[in-house]
């Protein structure tokens, strides 16, 4: 006895009853904005505020996958509609509790931090080159010799 397993095709939206191009792109740009914009703010030492237009970009971005219908999500319509807005609002809430609960910091306290994440852009740069030189010898090395090593043997040798 065979069983076909038919699989369902998603079929596009038809066209009364759906929205323009460019409306179904609205919601996603949007968020992507109210991002961009809360970065920004963020990189001119408005943490707080930065952080807060991000998590209201994310919480919208929920709200608007919960409410329209997918032909009008463009991408923010990526998995089932619970997942995505479940992570949204996740992400959301989650920028805003650190946004909220962070203290403000002194100019003493942005100077730690700026020296924290140079030191950190340093760790990366070494670990990129040390990663190339590393490719290089592998390269020089040929696919002979890659692989063995010559401190193991086997058990007779």
């Amino acid at each position: 006895m065979s069983t076909e397993v038919r699989r369902r095709r998603r079929r596009s939206p038809s066209g009364r009853g759906t929205a323009p191009h460019w409306l179904a792109r609205l919601p996603y740009l949007i968020v992507l904005s109210g991002v961009a914009a809360g970065l920004v703010l963020c990189s001119f030492h408005y943490f707080r505020k930065g952080s807060v237009l991000i998590a209201a970009a994310l919480l919208f971005g929920a709200l608007a996958r919960l409410l329209l219908p997918e032909s009008q999500l463009g991408m923010l319509a990526v998995r089932s509609r619970s997942i995505d807005c479940w992570t949204l609002v996740f992400l959301g809430e989650a920028v805003a509790f650190v946004a909220l609960s962070v203290p403000p910091m002194n100019r003493t306290g942005l100077g730690v931090a700026a020296a924290f994440g140079v030191l950190i852009g340093f760790v990366f740069v070494v670990r990129g080159v040390r990663f190339l030189l590393a490719k290089q010898v592998l390269a020089k090395q040929g696919p002979a010799t890659r692989g063995r090593s010559p401190a193991r043997h086997g058990p007779g040798g």
